[in-house]
C-alpha cells in the first residue's frame, strides 16, 4: 500500500514540474528613446538670419490733418492726383474764424484810441503803460486769430501723389483727424511689420539685407537704414520696425506691396 502512495506522489511531482517548465515568462514591452533627436528651431535661430514680413512704402509719406475743428468747405484733390508742395488740398468753413479776426482787429483800434485819449488828458504814467500793454495784448490776439484762419486751409507739405482722401464737403472734422494721405512715389523703401524683439539685438544700421518682393517674384539687395527705438504690439507679439533702403528701384514697385526680409544677425 505504501508503494502505491509513493508512486502516486512521484507522478504528481513530475506533472507539476513539467507544467512549470512549459510556462513562458511574460514579456514586458520597452520603449527606446532616440537621444539624437532634437526639437526643431526657427529659421532665424538655426541659420543665424533674422527674417520678417515687410511692405513697400514711399521714403516720403505724410498723414495730413487739420489742426483746428470745423466744417469741410472744399476738397480739392482726389485719390491718384499729384500735388506740389504748398498746394491747397482742402479747406474748412471760415466765417467764424474771419469774424474772430475782425473782432480782434477792432479791439486793437479801441485800445489804441484809449491810449491816445490818456495821452491827451495827461494821465499817470502807470495808467498809460497799462493801456499800451492792452494794445499789445489785442495785437497778439489778432495774430492768433489770423493763424487759426490760416489753419483752415490744408496744404501739401511735400510734392507727391494723393493715396487716400477721407473727407467730403459739409463733413465735420476734429483736430488731428487724418483726412488725406500722400507720398512721393518716385522713391520707395522697405519697412518690416513683424520683426521679433528677440531678433533686434543682432541687427545694426548699415547691415546688408535681402528683400524678396512677392509681386515681382525677385530678390533685391539693400541696407538697414533705421531701427525703431520704440516697439509696437502686433497680435500680442512685441515687434520693432526696421527700415531698409534698396540698392536700386525696380520697375513695377508699388506702395503696399508685400515683401520678405532676411538680415544676417550679428553676434
Amino acid at each position: 500500500m505504501k508503494k502505491v502512495y509513493l508512486l502516486l506522489t512521484m507522478i504528481l511531482v513530475l506533472g507539476l514540474s513539467a507544467c512549470a517548465a512549459s510556462t513562458k515568462p511574460e514579456v514586458i514591452p520597452t520603449v527606446s528613446l532616440d537621444s539624437g533627436a532634437q526639437p526643431s528651431t526657427s529659421a532665424s535661430s538655426s541659420s543665424g538670419k533674422a527674417t520678417a514680413s515687410a511692405e513697400v512704402v514711399p521714403v516720403a509719406k505724410v498723414q495730413l490733418s487739420f489742426p483746428v475743428s470745423g466744417m469741410v468747405k472744399t476738397v480739392e484733390v482726389t485719390e491718384g492726383d499729384t500735388a506740389a508742395a504748398g498746394q491747397s488740398l482742402a479747406t474748412l468753413e471760415t466765417a467764424i474764424l474771419e469774424a474772430k479776426v475782425r473782432e480782434a482787429e477792432a479791439n486793437v483800434i479801441t485800445e489804441e484810441t484809449q491810449v491816445a485819449y490818456l495821452v491827451r488828458t495827461g494821465t499817470s504814467q502807470e495808467n498809460l503803460d497799462a493801456a499800451r500793454a492792452d494794445v499789445e495784448r489785442m495785437k497778439a490776439l489778432v495774430e492768433i486769430a489770423k493763424a487759426q484762419l490760416a489753419q483752415a486751409t490744408l496744404t501739401a507739405p511735400i510734392s507727391g501723389t494723393i493715396a487716400s482722401v477721407d473727407i467730403s464737403p459739409a463733413e465735420f472734422v476734429n483736430p488731428g483727424q487724418v483726412v488725406i494721405v500722400m507720398g512721393d512715389l518716385s522713391h520707395f523703401q522697405i519697412e518690416t511689420t513683424d520683426l521679433s524683439e528677440k531678433d533686434v539685438p543682432g541687427i545694426k544700421v548699415g547691415q546688408t539685407a535681402n528683400v524678396f518682393i512677392e509681386a515681382l517674384g525677385q530678390d533685391f539687395s539693400g541696407k538697414v537704414t533705421d531701427i525703431a527705438r520704440i516697439s509696437e504690439t502686433v497680435g500680442g507679439d512685441v515687434v520693432f520696425k526696421v527700415t531698409i533702403e534698396l540698392d536700386s528701384q525696380p520697375e513695377g514697385l508699388r506702395w503696399g506691396m508685400s515683401a520678405d526680409v532676411s538680415v544676417q544677425a550679428q553676434e
